[in-house]
């Protein structure tokens, strides 16, 4: 087994006695073992980042905590009592509460009511106004919130302050965030971490499960690694750099570095005319936007979270309903297809109940040599096996992909779609909440791409990924592209002032 190193006893890291005790827990899945005996404290009063590539085991010992999973072996104490393992009731009662990547509300609800359900039974309709608890919440820890409002109007980064709102008015005491900055960009990251740092100065405490080391570092007082379902790291934040992280996470393993495609650039491939594209309330979010895409090129949308990148990608990927202009694709004689990947990989890109086998043929599967009359089952499992050991998916092709981790899930998607080897490539935040090691993967297989004759657009809330890969960056800001710019030629301050601005 491998061994954690321990915090310093130098006074940096807090000696107060643990609110939380996880010892040797372990949790299989089959044969898998997603957990090894892992073993930590939570101190109140602090934030923790638990770190560790998809697959780790961070998500599978959060839910543990939360009673979600009941492990095979080992105890939890909090504030020294012991807790009864695998009943979400007692760790709610113990003062755990968890808030998951994809969030629990009801869409058609207000905010005010929402959290009615979580703690009274859903009696809003005998009150004309929030209740004493949740105003002091309110105004004690910074949150910036309409409760009136339902949750289909919200933002994300408001559906995630209501998911908190809504847990701390429950009696959480323990918060435990799920990739929580994995929908938010950098702005609404630090809004969300100066939250984070109020609760915790309340004196409950705070894990935060990230891939954006140098956020976690911003915010988090300790820091706990996991690899390969064992804690290798405990200590101090104030005693790594993301440096030393990504060592840890990936152990002896080097993450390859991805450079700008090199092939030269040719025929157009995407034509994108005066587009003009709404939302979801029926308001422009895409404004007479205008460009080329053509052969060799990768292309990076850039701006911040809601400014129309999303809206721009699905409407190209036909998941939206053109208001004007239109989208041109020129098909030379050796077309070989169109590749699509959401921003949702689950629900949209791929269907959680199904198998990886079945997913690998989604939009095909009544196409040969799929269907002969029935479903080849052989040829199906054949495709998916090739996908698996091209891509890296660490699974059988029978498993159903809602069973998969965040890097395997995005590697069956990615997979599907290019193992054609098709010439034009949509993908709309496709290393969005993965681990330093997959998200180099999948930029290495967009870049391969591109190098290989292919056109590629991708959207993307990181500059330093959209600098090291992207041919041009197309900067969006209210739903207009402002700026076209080669990396080569433009620094990340002037793209910052564009993306939020809108000037250089």
């Amino acid at each position: 087994m491998m061994q954690a190193t321990e915090p310093s006893a130098t006074g940096r890291t807090s000696t107060r006695p643990p609110l939380v005790r996880l010892q040797d827990i372990t949790k299989r899945f089959g044969t898998l073992t997603a957990n090894d005996g892992v073993t930590f404290n939570i101190t109140q009063g602090r934030i923790v980042a638990l770190l560790g590539e998809n697959g780790a085991g961070k998500t599978t010992a959060m839910n543990v905590l939360a009673g979600i999973y009941c492990p095979d072996l080992g105890s939890i104490a909090i504030d020294g009592r012991t807790l009864e393992l695998g009943s979400p009731r007692a760790s709610v009662a113990a003062g755990i509460g968890m808030v998951h990547q994809n969030f629990k509300l009801v869409e058609t609800l207000s905010g005010e009511e929402n959290i009615s359900l979580a703690i009274d039974g859903g009696e809003f309709w005998r009150r004309s106004r929030p209740s004493e608890r949740v105003a002091a919440l309110l105004a004690d820890l910074g949150f910036n919130l309409n409760l009136s409002a339902r949750v289909w109007q919200m933002s994300l980064a408001h559906r995630q302050q209501l998911e908190i709102l809504r847990t701390l008015a429950a009696g959480a005491r323990i918060l435990l965030l799920d990739e929580p900055t994995s929908v938010l960009s950098p702005f609404e990251s630090k809004a969300l971490f100066a939250i984070l740092r109020n609760i915790a100065s309340s004196g409950r405490s705070v894990i935060v499960s990230s891939h954006r080391l140098a956020e976690v570092l911003d915010v988090a007082n300790d820091v706990i690694v996991m690899r390969q379902g064992q804690v290798v790291h405990r200590g101090g934040a104030q005693d790594c750099d993301a440096a030393s992280l990504v060592k840890l996470i990936v152990g002896d393993r080097a993450v390859a570095r991805t450079t700008r495609p090199a092939t030269a650039i040719g025929e157009t491939i995407l034509k994108v005319d005066r587009l003009s594209v709404l939302d979801d309330f029926d308001l422009g979010a895409v404004r007479d936007a205008s460009f080329e895409l053509r052969a060799g090129e990768l292309v990076a949308l850039v701006g911040v979270t809601g400014n129309g990148q999303s809206e721009l990608i699905d409407a190209i990927g036909g998941m939206r309903p053109i208001a004007a202009g239109q989208i041109v694709v020129p098909r030379a004689s050796r077309w070989r297809g169109f590749a699509f990947i959401p921003a949702e990989h689950l629900g949209t890109g791929l269907s959680p109940n199904l198998s990886i086998a079945d997913n690998s043929i989604l939009g095909r599967q009544r196409e040969p040599p799929f269907n002969r009359i029935w479903l080849d089952t052989a040829t199906v499992n054949r495709r998916a096996r090739n996908i698996t050991a091209r891509f890296g998916v660490k699974a059988d092709v029978a498993v159903p992909v809602r069973r998969l981790s965040g890097g395997n899930i995005q590697r069956v998607l990615l997979g599907r779609e290019l193992i054609g080897d098709p010439d034009l490539i949509v993908a709309d935040y496709p290393t969005r909440g993965l681990d330093v090691a997959a998200a180099a993967q999948i930029r290495s297989a967009l870049v391969a791409r591109a190098n290989a004759g292919a056109a590629v657009l991708m959207s993307s809330e990181e500059l330093d990924e959209s600098f090291a890969i992207a041919t041009r960056l197309l900067v969006m800001h209210r739903g207009q592209i402002v700026a076209d710019l080669r990396p080569t030629h433009a620094d990340m301050e002037t793209v910052g002032r564009l993306m939020t601005t809108g000037r250089a």
